[in-house]
C-alpha cells in the first residue's frame, strides 16, 4: 500500500485541466494547493492558458520538466483516457480523477470508464474516483477540494461515496466542533474502493474513528472481514442510503454503485460490529459520543432536569432508543433530598426545581448524586446550565444584588465540567448534556466549556438518548467479544466550537 503515501502527501502534483476562471474545478482545485502550509511543486495542465494563477502551464503533464507524484485530472470524460495514457508515460503514482459523466452516466461512460481503468492498471497506477469531489489529508496539509478549503485537523477518517453530500457531512461536522484525519470523495470506485480506503484508515495512527456513507459496497466479503478486524479496536460509524427502492435506484445512477439488500446490510453491519446510524445528525452525534465518552456498563440511563416537561420527554426518547429508566436508589434519594427543596420530584427524572432563585446552584451536585447511584449507567443533564446567560437575558433590570449573585453562579458554574469530567473517567459512566432552550438566547458559555471536557451537548433529548443507546450497543459488542471492559474515549478530546 506504498502508493497511499502519495496520495495523502505528494511533494509534486500536476493539475490537468487547470483554470484562471473563478467557479471551475481547475482554479478551485489549484487554488486549494497553493494555500496548503507545506510547499509542494504545483504543475498546471491545459492547453487554454500560458499561465495559471501566475504559474507557468503546461499542454500536457508529458511536457513538465520534472517528476509528477500525484495528477488531479479534471478534463472532459471523452478525454480522460489520453491522459490517463499520458500519465502512465509520465510515471506518475497515484491519481484523482475529478472528471464526472462516466460509469454513472450510462453505457458510453462505462466504456470509457473501463478503458481508463485497464490504461492505469497496465501503467501501475492507482487512482482516485472518478467523480470524485477530491480528497484531504490534514495531517501533511494536502487537498485536492475545490470548496472545502479548510478542514479542522482531528481524529476522524471519512468516507463518503457521494461528494456533494459528503462535503455537506464535513460541514456539519466542523459546524460541531470535530476534526478530521482524512477526508475521501470516493466517487464510482472504478480502481479503489471503499474497502482500500478503510484498510489504510485501520493502520493509520491519527485516526481514532471511521466515518462512512455508503451507497453500496462493491466488496462486500472484504468490507465484513475488514470491518470484523477493525471494530475491535477502532469503532466504525456508517450512513448507509439505499433502505428504499427508489433510494437504490438513485444510488445507481449517481455513483454507480449497486446498493443491494437493506436487509443483508443491517445483518453484516451487526454481525461486524458496524454501528449504522439513521441521518447525517446521527453520523456525527453517535462519533462525539464514541470518542469522547466511557462506554456505559449497562443501559439505565439518571436524568437530571429543570422542569417536569422536559424530563418527561426525555425518559420517552431514553425508552424508545432501548434505555431504561430506573428507580434511584434509597441512599441515593437521601442525598438529593438534602440538596434540593422539599418539591423536587423525588424519583427518576429528577426535576430539580429550583436551581438559581435559592442563591445557590445545586445542579453539579445533585448530577454528582445520580452518576453515584448504583443503579445508574450513565446520565443525562437538562436545564440548570447557564445561570449567568439566565439573569443576563430575562431579567430586564437586574439588581446590583442579583447582579453580583449571578456573577458568584457564574463563577462556580464553570468549576463544574472539570468535576463532572473528573466523575465520568473515574466512574466510567457517560454523562450527554442537552440545552433546555437552544435557540431563544445566545449559547451560554458553560456547553462550550462541557465540550471543552469531553461532554456532548445535544439540542434535544432524543438525539442525546440515541447517542446514549449507541454507546450502549458498542460496549454490549466489545463484551460479546471478551473486551467488554475495553473503554474508547478515556482522554478527551478538545472540540472547539465556533
Amino acid at each position: 500500500m506504498e502508493f497511499f503515501k502519495y496520495l495523502f502527501d505528494s511533494d509534486s502534483v500536476a493539475v490537468i485541466g487547470a483554470s484562471n476562471t473563478p467557479g471551475t474545478w481547475g482554479f478551485g482545485v489549484m487554488n486549494t494547493l497553493f494555500s496548503s502550509s507545506k510547499k509542494r511543486k504545483i504543475w498546471p495542465v491545459t492547453k487554454s492558458a500560458s499561465e495559471v494563477l501566475g504559474i507557468k502551464a503546461y499542454r500536457s503533464i508529458i511536457e513538465v520538466p520534472e517528476e509528477v507524484d500525484f495528477a488531479v485530472i479534471s478534463v472532459p470524460a471523452s478525454e480522460v483516457p489520453g491522459v490517463m495514457r499520458q500519465c502512465v508515460e509520465k510515471e506518475v503514482n497515484s491519481a484523482l480523477i475529478i472528471s464526472g459523466g462516466l460509469a454513472e452516466s450510462g453505457e458510453d461512460g462505462a466504456r470509457i470508464e473501463e478503458k481508463v481503468v485497464q490504461i492505469a492498471r497496465l501503467g501501475g497506477l492507482r487512482f482516485i474516483g472518478p467523480n470524485s469531489m477530491g480528497h484531504a489529508d490534514t495531517s501533511s496539509d494536502f487537498s485536492t477540494l475545490a470548496w472545502l478549503r479548510e478542514i479542522k485537523k482531528g481524529p476522524i477518517g471519512f468516507i463518503s461515496q457521494s461528494g456533494t453530500y459528503g462535503e455537506r457531512l464535513v460541514n456539519t461536522a466542523l459546524a460541531a466542533g470535530l476534526g478530521f484525519s482524512k477526508f475521501i470523495s470516493s466517487g464510482n470506485e472504478a480502481d479503489l474502493h471503499l474497502e482500500d480506503y478503510l484498510e489504510c484508515l485501520a493502520q493509520d495512527e491519527d485516526t481514532q474513528i471511521i466515518a462512512l456513507y455508503v451507497e453500496g459496497l462493491r466488496e462486500g466479503r472484504r468490507f465484513f472481514n475488514l470491518a470484523k478486524e477493525i471494530t475491535r479496536k477502532k469503532p466504525i460509524v456508517v450512513l448507509k442510503s439505499g433502505r428504499t427502492e427508489g433510494s437504490s435506484r438513485a444510488a445507481m445512477s449517481h455513483t454507480s454503485a449497486l446498493s443491494g439488500s437493506d436487509i443483508v446490510y443491517d445483518a453484516a453491519f451487526r454481525q461486524a460490529g458496524v454501528t449504522r446510524v439513521e441521518d447525517d445528525d446521527q453520523l456525527f452525534d453517535v462519533t462525539t459520543a464514541l470518542l469522547q465518552l466511557p462506554l456505559p456498563r449497562g443501559n439505565r440511563v439518571g436524568i437530571l432536569t429543570e422542569g417536569g416537561g422536559i424530563g418527561v420527554m426525555a425518559a420517552e426518547a431514553c425508552e424508545r432508543a432501548g434505555l431504561k429508566i430506573p428507580r434511584l436508589s434509597p441512599s441515593t434519594m437521601d442525598r438529593l433530598n438534602s440538596i434540593l427543596p422539599s418539591r423536587w420530584s423525588h424519583g427518576n427524572p429528577v426535576d430539580m426545581t429550583d436551581v438559581i432563585t435559592s442563591g445557590k446552584l445545586v445542579t453539579f451536585s445533585c448530577l454528582q448524586e445520580v452518576m453515584e447511584g448504583w443503579t445508574v449507567d450513565a446520565a443525562m443533564v437538562i436545564g440548570g446550565l447557564g445561570v449567568e446567560t439566565y439573569f443576563r437575558f430575562f431579567m430586564t433590570s437586574p439588581s446590583e444584588k442579583l447582579a453580583h449573585l449571578a456573577d458568584l453562579l457564574a463563577e462556580e458554574e464553570r468549576k463544574g465540567p472539570d468535576l463532572l469530567n473528573e466523575l465520568v473517567y473515574t466512574l466510567q459512566k457517560p454523562v450527554v448534556a442537552v440545552k433546555l432552550i437552544p435557540e431563544a438566547v445566545h449559547e451560554p458559555e458553560i456547553y462550550d466549556l462541557l465540550r471543552r471536557k469531553g461532554i456532548p451537548v445535544y439540542p434535544n433529548p432524543q438525539r442525546a438518548a440515541t447517542a446514549l443507546a449507541y454507546l450502549v450497543q458498542r460496549h454490549e459488542y466489545l463484551e460479546s467479544l471478551g473486551q467488554g471492559e475495553q473503554v474508547y474515549g478515556k482522554v478527551a478530546v478538545a472540540i472547539g466550537h465556533p
